[in-house]
This record gives C-alpha cells, structure tokens and sequence, in this order.
C-alpha cells in the first residue's frame, strides 16, 4: 500500500501510531519513525501526542472495531505495568505508571493537573476526582492488562470512587491500606481471583468479627498464596484455620493463655498442607513477657545467662508432623514495645 494512500485513511494512520505504543517505543522515538515512514506533512505532533496518549490510556475502541484481525491482535497483546500505585486523599489523587507520575489537586474553582514527562500545569472546572477518573478509567479497560504490584491507600475523607476499576484488574500483588474496611473489601475485590497470588492489608478495623467475615469469605483471599496483615489488624487462635489455603501469611495473634495457645498454633499451623512458612507476632491483652510460657507449652529451655548487647531472648523448637517426613521450625524471639512485650513467632516447614 503506497505512503499516500495510507496517509488518506485517517485509520491506518492511528492503527500506524497504536503499533508504536504497542511496541511501548518513547513517544518521540515514535513521533521521528512515523514521520520516516509516512512523510513530515503526514500529521503534526499534537495531534499525534493526542493519539499516541490515547491509545497509550487505553481507548483503542474505534481500531478495534475496524476488523477482527486487528482486535484479535490488539486484545491479544498484554500491556503491562511493574507497580501501578495510586494515593487518595480529601485534597488530591497522585498515581504512578512505574516511574510517571500523575497528580490532580483540588482548587477553589476545580483542580490542576500535572505529570512528570512534562512541565505544564493544566486547569479544569472539574472535580479532582472526576478528573483522575478520567485518565484511570480508561487506562483499566485496556482488555489484558497487567500489573506485577498493585497499591492503592486512601484516607477516611476520600470521595467515593468505587467505579475505580470498570473491569477486574490483573494484578499479581496488591497492598490497600484504609480505615475504612467496606472500601478496602470492595478494592480488593476488584482484582481477578487467582491471577492474584499475594496481598497485603493495613485497615483499621472497628467491629473486628464483621470486618474479618467479609475477608475470609473473599474469593481473591481463597486463591491468594500470601497474605500479610498489619499489626493494626488483630486475629485470635480461632481465626487461624482460615489461614489453611496459605503458603506465607503474616499476621498478629492475641493470645489469652499462652501456655496453651502456642501449642494450639503448632497442632493448627501442622494441618497446613500448603505452608511454606508464616510470622506471628503474638501479645496478650496487658503485651505482657509470654516467651516463657511458649518455651514451657514447647518444652523448650529459657537460655541462661545474659545477653549480649542488641541480643534478643529466644528459643528454637523442632516438630515433627504427624504421618509426614516434614517437620515445622519455630524461631521464637521477644521484642519491646512501648507498653510491654510482643513475641515473634518465625515458622519454616522443612522438608
């Protein structure tokens, strides 16, 4: 097909510039080859920064729609992402695309926008939020999109944005932090089940036995291999069995009889067919010292003597699995905290 018959059709020009963006070529790389190939009179650059930056967010609908082999190819092509991390507040929402970043700032009579590729500052009447949304939207219906890390944390005053992800987002990692828990629950729900394999939770929660419910029953925490909770986030002995599916967890535990809840955890974390090793930190209601209550229900020794300046106290234990060559390794230490003492319980499956 001859340069100037291309250049007549509007389409293959675009589907030109799509190729570009699908070969994620630097915009001005991509601008010099377009013009090699097509001619300098082909299209002035802001109309190809237009179409280059639409296509990069995702709206690929009218190409698309142009014949089935070109959406097979288009949909076909994953676009992917190492992190994609997006912060909320009542003031403004920033986003980083790997090492660009994004940000829209509340003003009195809208908002302004700004992004690290380029030094202008662009104004709107339009809401910060609705106008971040504008350029997210788009970019998580690209159809196969990726993403290794996902992060998203917002504060108790965030507007809503619940229509965030128009699709379920691939993404093989994901950490929310929120103090809201139904917000949290339902960003986390917006990730494909299964593709995503760990997860990563900060909440505040305020009614704990609710809030865990709405977790444990999440299908993206059912196929999920790892999962870590902040300490804000407290479990008791009786949760644990919902960690069976697991091969890492990390977690805080309460504990109200020590003496008997460190060899409940050894008899329940034993069940765990899947586990390759898990970190609870463990504290009573008054962070009392608990590590000679976990070597008595171990039968394990308390060290003697004193320690050596920045040694912690410890304890190793070894368990063998019933009916299993495996056998569990416990790694026991106490820390200080402010108010008192936690323990930390380290367990490796050794094989």
């Amino acid at each position: 097909m001859s340069t100037n018959l291309i250049n007549e059709n509007h389409r293959y020009l675009r589907t030109c510039i799509l190729y570009e963006v699908l070969q994620k070529i630097p915009i001005f790389d991509s601008y010099r080859s377009f013009c090699d190939a097509m001619g300098k009179d082909a299209m002035e650059y802001r109309d190809f920064e237009f179409w280059y930056y639409r296509f990069y967010h995702g709206n690929r609908t009218l190409l698309r729609s142009m014949n089935h082999t070109i959406k097979a190819v288009v949909d076909s092509i994953p676009i992917g992402f190492g992190i994609i991390q997006i912060s909320v507040s009542d003031t403004s929402m920033s986003w980083w695309l790997d090492k660009k970043y994004f940000s829209c700032c509340k003003k009195d009579n809208g908002c302004t926008f700004v992004r690290s590729d380029s030094p202008k500052v662009e104004r709107s009447e339009e809401c910060y939020m609705k106008r971040s949304l504008k350029y997210l939207n788009p970019l998580f219906k690209i159809p196969n999109l990726q993403v290794d890390h996902f992060s998203l944390d917002f504060d108790d005053e965030m507007p809503d944005c619940d229509d965030l992800f128009p699709v379920p987002l691939n993404a093989k990692s994901v950490y929310i932090d929120g103090d809201e828990e139904h917000k949290v629950v339902h960003f986390l729900s917006a990730m494909t089940p299964g593709y995503l394999k760990s997860i990563s939770l900060d909440i505040l929660f305020e009614d704990e036995e609710e809030s865990y419910g709405m977790i444990f029953k999440n299908e993206q925490f059912k196929q999920a291999k790892s999962v870590s909770f902040s300490p804000r986030m407290e479990f008791n002995m009786a949760e644990l069995e919902h960690f069976s599916h697991l091969k890492r967890f990390k977690c805080l535990m309460w504990t109200e009889n020590p003496l008997e809840d460190i060899k409940r955890i050894r008899d329940t974390v034993s069940t765990f067919k899947e586990l390759e090793s898990c970190e609870l930190e463990c504290r009573d209601g008054f962070d009392n010292s608990l590590i000679a209550d976990f070597a008595e229900g171990l039968g394990e020794q308390i060290p003697i003597g004193p320690l050596a300046e920045g040694e912690q106290l410890s304890i190793t234990h070894r368990y063998q699995i019933p009916e299993s060559n495996d056998c569990l390794e416990f790694k026991i230490k106490e820390t200080t905290v402010k108010r008192g003492y936690r323990c930390l319980v380290n367990i490796v499956r050794v094989r």
